[in-house]
């Protein structure tokens, strides 16, 4: 075993991290929201910001109602709790297996400038109760202020409608496919399993919040590969069928964006896309690759978009509402 370093230990104890369950952290990676530069955007933040831009002034705690609208997820491959911030939901706190939802609040309190300037800056932040424009003290209302509950050490999924549990049934409209999603108990010694027979999803997770974490990272985990199988194929129809050329396609599980393409002729589909109505997916599809010949939206973009969609400008208006077709658990 290496010697401890004298002076990685310190500035551990200096920052106050002891021992039991690792500390919480914002989440960095893909479209959470960065956690403490406040210089940084993404995608995430520039879609769901409205009127949340950095004016240069620090924001307070004082800001937002306090403690913020939040879901909690236990998620078996999480090894430290993690902060993000969703697009169009606000804050996530995703714990590993065995921490108790009970400590949640000591972690969002550690982590309350971060969380405060985070959701401030992707417009999510919630009014202060009893601040003006609100009724009364907010107690008990269901407002912008209302603070969600937490189970003592149930590690469930908790949102603004109270528990989400795992989906009985998932549709996945732009490919006419409907699965019935049967949960069973898991032995001793098993692991955790997700099945696809006929027409039905066999889920093997343990009981309780705990083992909802599980079946929603095996569900998502399902999704990515049906995708891969469908959407693939699918967008190399379309390519042959009006002429296009592209690299390759990659399926992603972006939170703001239906697809993309990039320079070098890589599409990127949302998986989340099977869960659209068939016309407005195609329309995407045919949007990714109109941006092999034009990159840009310009005018020659859309006049061929419109040439191989001609209602191009009747889906694009559907897909303002496209994000209301994808269950909680797939965002």
């Amino acid at each position: 075993m290496s010697p401890t370093n004298p002076l990685k230990e310190l500035l551990r104890r200096f920052a106050g991290i002891r021992s039991g369950w690792p500390e919480a952290a914002p989440d960095t990676r893909n479209d959470a929201v960065p956690g403490t530069a406040p210089d940084t955007g993404n995608d995430a933040v520039s879609e769901a910001g409205s009127g949340a831009e950095d004016t240069g002034v620090a924001p307070s705690p004082s800001d937002v109602a306090w403690p913020p609208r939040h879901d909690v997820r236990t998620s078996p491959r999480a090894r430290r709790v993690r902060l993000r911030i969703v697009p169009r939901r606000g804050l996530e706190v995703v714990i590993p297996p065995g921490f108790s939802a009970t400590r949640i609040p000591e972690v969002l309190e550690r982590h309350r400038t971060w969380i405060v300037r985070a959701l401030l800056r992707a417009g999510l932040a919630g009014p202060i109760p009893g601040a003006e424009g609100t009724a009364g003290e907010g107690a008990g209302g269901a407002g912008a202020g209302a603070i969600h509950g937490i189970l003592p050490g149930g590690g469930a999924f908790l949102g603004p409608d109270g528990i989400r549990s795992v989906p009985g049934e998932v549709v996945l409209s732009a490919v006419q496919a409907r699965y019935a999603v049967i949960r069973a108990s898991l032995a001793p010694g098993m692991r955790p399993e997700l099945r696809e027979v006929d027409a039905a999803l066999r889920l093997r997770v343990p009981e309780g919040g705990t083992g909802d974490g599980v079946a929603v990272d095996l569900l998502r985990d399902w999704l990515r590969a049906v995708a891969r199988r469908r959407l693939a194929p699918w967008l190399h129809g379309l390519a042959v069928e009006h002429g296009f050329h592209y690299q390759r396609c990659v399926v992603r599980m972006q939170q703001t964006r239906w697809g993309s393409c990039s320079a070098r002729g890589t599409i990127s589909c949302n998986a989340s896309l099977l869960f659209l109505p068939r016309e407005l997916a195609r329309h995407v599809l045919l949007h990714e690759l109109c941006h092999t010949v034009h990159l840009d939206h310009s005018s020659r973009f859309h006049a061929l978009l419109d040439k191989v969609d001609p209602d191009a400008a009747r889906w694009r208006e559907g897909l303002r509402s496209g994000w209301s077709y994808v269950p909680w658990w797939a965002r």
